[in-house]
């Protein structure tokens, strides 16, 4: 506890050095290299936070989610929401012959208002393992800002971590049946297999950045036509590894640094995520589940993967550069032309973005 006071001392002045209200684009990367499982029946996948689950048969197989669990580093969270209320509830989550199916998203202990004046844990102010977390967060943002901050010129800054470095390690165990006695008690009667996938926060990613809108709808006397329904995030950064967009191990978020604190806040969110309101606090809680209104669907801090997979969000890397503004100005020059601007009001936009940008971006050391 003494050690976790020290930090807060170390961070609470580093951020008190001048910081207003500064926009980075942030990447979270998580590892590949445990995250997939399959047998014969089912092939399992962890796409950043969420768990995809393939039935390779031609019948029903079940997950009973009472005896499932996904672990944020120590905390062991049921998938099945019931589950605390009844301790002999049994919960089945059938997937389709031949299907993919997103089993739960995990709530994402990442997003969120971080405050070097104090830290954001259960009432009373008993420390939990986000505590830990969320220090470490700051620190590592801390130390990204610093860099970009004091090389003007640096269009990104990054941090490598391996499995024993990670401030967030995820693993989920899932138990399956593959006969329809989902209700039986007779173990003899069914089939039951268990499966164990793990990923951790890999890579930590701090960019200037632009957001190319997705088109409004556009309208004709005949018919309506609807424009390009896609947010693309434009980041000046290397790509750090290879992989298939339709399954990226890389969650998009923006931040927004102020004096003394800074919030991580997902592409698209809504205004009280970005204002920090109506964060969940403590335990990273349960998985997401079904029968939530819409105003709790909203503020909920979870991984991005089933909002992204709606709105068809997009990474583009546009590489490092040491002159991020002027390629800021090209890259957004470029595709205004080839959504059909005339090139002198491109250009001309594009001059008027990259000035924005360079105010909003250019961190204070």
């Amino acid at each position: 506890m003494k050690k976790i006071k020290i930090m807060f001392a170390v961070v609470a002045m580093l951020l008190a050095t001048g910081v207003y209200a500064q926009k980075q684009a942030l990447l979270v990367s998580y590892s590949q290299t445990d995250n997939v499982y399959e047998d014969e029946y089912i092939k399992a996948e962890l796409v950043r936070l969420s768990l995809k689950i393939t039935n390779k048969t031609n019948k029903p197989l079940f997950v009973d989610r009472s005896s499932s669990f996904y672990y944020i580093n120590d905390e062991a969270i049921c998938l099945d929401e019931k589950h605390d209320d009844n301790v002999n509830h049994m919960s089945f989550q059938p997937l389709a012959p031949k299907s993919d199916t997103w089993v739960s998203t995990l709530i994402n202990p990442i997003r969120g208002k971080y405050d070097a004046g104090g830290g954001r844990g259960k009432a009373g102010g008993k420390a939990n393992y986000q505590s830990d977390l969320r220090l470490q967060v700051m620190n590592y943002m801390e130390t990204m800002r610093y860099e970009l901050a004091n090389n003007q010129k640096k269009s990104c800054t990054s941090i490598h971590l391996t499995g024993d470095e990670s401030f967030m390690k995820v693993k989920v165990y899932i138990k399956y049946d593959v006969t329809n006695r989902r209700s039986s008690t007779d173990e003899k009667e069914s089939e039951q297999h268990t499966f164990t996938i793990s990923t951790w926060v890999s890579d930590l990613i701090l960019s200037k950045y632009y957001i190319q809108d997705q088109d409004k709808f556009k309208r004709t006397n005949a018919v309506n036509i609807q424009g390009r329904m896609t947010d693309i995030m434009h980041v000046f950064a290397n790509r750090p590894f290879e992989y298939d967009e339709d399954k990226s191990p890389i969650d998009m978020y923006l931040t927004q640094f102020d004096k003394g604190k800074f919030t991580i806040y997902r592409l698209g969110a809504s205004d009280a995520e970005k204002e920090g309101k109506q964060e969940k606090s403590g335990a990273a809680g349960a998985a997401a589940g079904k029968g939530r209104d819409k105003k709790n669907e909203e503020s909920e801090i979870k991984s991005n993967f089933e909002e992204r997979n709606k709105t068809r969000q997009v990474l583009i890397w546009e590489g490092e550069t040491t002159n991020w503004v002027q390629a800021l100005q090209d890259s957004y020059e470029s595709y205004l032309i080839e959504d059909g601007m005339k090139p002198k009001k491109a250009r001309d936009e594009a001059k008027d973005k990259a000035k924005k940008e360079k105010v909003a971006q250019t961190l204070k050391p």
